[in-house]
């Protein structure tokens, strides 16, 4: 069993536990990601589906596309989860300590990053048309 993970959303209303390590920290600098975020790129936080808990509230999720659907705090907004497969993946700004998690994974949808954002880390880096598999390419 790994270290407790805990997180939730800006008001508190949703919270969520996992216990166990991380799947993979990637982000995503796709344009669905952008636009369902409000930023230059979303940094995903993944664990295989089952190993995550919400232990008040529920997320009202969205379906995205015919593959993936985001679940956010109905009250106060914030975006807590991408459902994908196999896979549910929280964002790195809903954990309790976000600054104890580094990404590890990969940068995807580099195809759509905003010029400024500069990348500074060795990550490898995919486009979308590159990789469709979000997953594997997440966890490569």
């Amino acid at each position: 069993m790994g270290k407790l993970i805990k997180g939730g959303c800006l008001c508190k209303k949703i919270r969520y536990k996992a216990c166990a390590e991380p799947k993979w920290i990637s982000i995503c600098h796709c344009r669905m990601c952008q636009k369902a975020y409000g930023n230059t790129s979303a940094i995903f936080v993944a664990f295989d589906a089952g190993q995550l808990e919400f232990t008040s509230g529920v997320p009202k999720y969205f379906q995205s596309s015919d593959i993936a659907k985001r679940g956010f705090c109905s009250e106060c907004g914030s975006p807590i989860v991408f459902s994908y497969q196999s896979v549910d993946a929280v964002f790195i700004g809903t954990l309790d300590d976000p600054e104890n998690w580094q990404p590890n994974g990969v940068h995807l949808g580099i195809e759509s990053q905003i010029p400024w954002d500069i990348i500074h880390d060795d990550l490898p880096q995919h486009r979308t048309e590159d990789d469709p598999d979000f997953i594997a390419a997440g966890s490569k």
